[in-house]
């Protein structure tokens, strides 16, 4: 289930993802922080909770994970002009997603 539109900008540096498991659910919990290099793990606090996530992705089967992570590849193909058949939009077209956020 899917509830609001949020947008999570990364490119920057500046989304901290952490993964957690609690009850046979895992989650990929996110939160803002400071710019850095994309990929270094940049320490937030000893003390950072999940309870402080801003974004919280939650899985309950590892098949959903898997099909993520081929929509992600998906993505990265396309970023790369590579324009898979059958994808959402075609080349040369533009989406204005902080248009979309506000509808």
């Amino acid at each position: 289930m899917i509830k609001g539109k949020a947008k999570m900008e990364f490119g920057r540096g500046d989304i901290r993802m952490t993964g957690c498991l609690s009850h046979e659910i895992g989650a990929l919990c996110c939160i803002t922080q400071e710019p850095h290099e994309i990929g270094e793990k940049a320490l937030v606090s000893d003390t950072w909770s999940v309870y402080e996530a801003e974004v919280i992705m939650t899985f309950t089967a590892t098949q959903s994970i898997d099909a993520l992570i081929a929509e992600l590849q998906e993505v990265k193909k396309m970023m790369q002009g590579n324009f898979p058949k059958g994808g959402m939009m075609t080349h040369g077209e533009k989406f204005n997603f902080d248009a979309f956020l506000e509808s």
